[in-house]
């Protein structure tokens, strides 16, 4: 790939280094800043430092992707980053007299020729890895950048193609909440923001319609009927919910997911809602946590009135 000067240089270690300028002899080639694969390499630590489908990352492999086609085609191409290529020389000593522009690679016949001459062991590489032409050559810098995966030695996706299929596959995954990790709905606001999500909305809705008076919600049947089977999550509006009980930060609408929640929860979520529809309910213990009471559909009864119902009863047992 490189010259014996700098043979302790891998692949990743170039890409980090590219600038725009051709190779000197004996250096491994000039870092500049905001260039080639400078840039490249700065985007990917960007993606890698964010957690994985967070919505930071679709945007940044986003922005890779602009930065590389903006890259692929110019000067800052591997394929097109120009070299002086030997094209008259001294049979004698090796000292070139004339060079041409060659792209891609340096490592040409002729300059093979000249270090031979120099008595200096640099054999050449694949006549594929360099052209007199721009984004003709394919040397292996740009086959990982920007091959289509047919090229020797990769012959597998380049970084762009893989850049282009991870902004594919992040946009068309449906995000899945299992069992075994399900969305907590717990504290102060949690009642509010579940009720947001229409299919936990309309179970609730369900037993608020078809309550009578006197008689406790029962929220020990509404309990199972959210924990013991996965949701449907339809809408963006209805993700964002669930990220905020989840306290998760993803770039997808999630599609389905399970739940935990208490029966005290269950209770909340049904009196916000009784509330908004104007169905009487209290809760019948009156002071302390009173969401772990029952509910009761209808209104408190008056102290006074239970006072009396109780002396009632009293002068009846005597």
């Amino acid at each position: 790939m490189i010259s014996p000067e700098a043979s302790n240089m891998s692949l990743l270690d170039v890409v980090k280094e590219q600038g725009v300028t051709g190779r000197i002899k004996g250096k491994t080639g000039s870092k500049i800043k905001g260039k080639g694969g400078v840039a490249i390499f700065k985007a990917l630590k960007t993606i890698f430092n964010k957690p994985d489908m967070s919505k930071a990352q679709l945007p940044a492999l986003k922005a890779l992707d602009t930065l590389m086609n903006g890259i692929e085609g110019s000067s800052a191409d591997p394929r097109n980053i120009v070299f002086s290529n030997p094209v008259d020389w001294s049979e004698d000593t090796g000292r070139v007299l004339d060079t041409e522009p060659v792209y891609g690679h340096y490592r040409t016949d002729e300059y093979e020729t000249v270090r031979d001459l120099k008595e200096e062991d640099v054999p050449a590489v694949s006549s594929e890895w360099y052209n007199d032409s721009k984004n003709a050559a394919t040397p292996p810098f740009w086959q990982a950048l920007y091959g289509k995966g047919t090229n020797a030695p990769f012959n597998s996706p380049s970084l762009h193609m893989i850049v282009k299929q991870a902004i594919k596959d992040i946009e068309d995954a449906p995000i899945i909440i299992n069992k075994d990790n399900p969305v907590p709905i717990e504290g102060k606001k949690a009642a509010t923001t579940a009720l947001t999500i229409s299919v936990l909305r309309a179970i609730v809705e369900t037993e608020l319609n078809s309550g009578t008076e006197g008689k406790s919600f029962p929220d020990s049947k509404v309990r199972r009927l959210i924990v013991g089977q996965p949701q449907d999550i339809k809408n963006e509006k209805e993700s964002d919910a669930v990220e905020s009980l989840k306290r998760i930060n993803v770039p997808n609408d999630i599609e389905e997911c399970w739940f935990k929640l208490s029966r005290r929860q269950v209770k909340l979520m049904a009196f916000e809602l009784a509330k908004r529809k104007g169905i009487k309910m209290h809760f019948k213990q009156a002071s302390g946590d009173i969401a772990r009471s029952p509910l009761v559909f209808g209104e408190r009864p008056d102290p006074d009135t239970e006072k009396k119902s109780l002396d009632w009863k009293g002068m009846l047992a005597r």
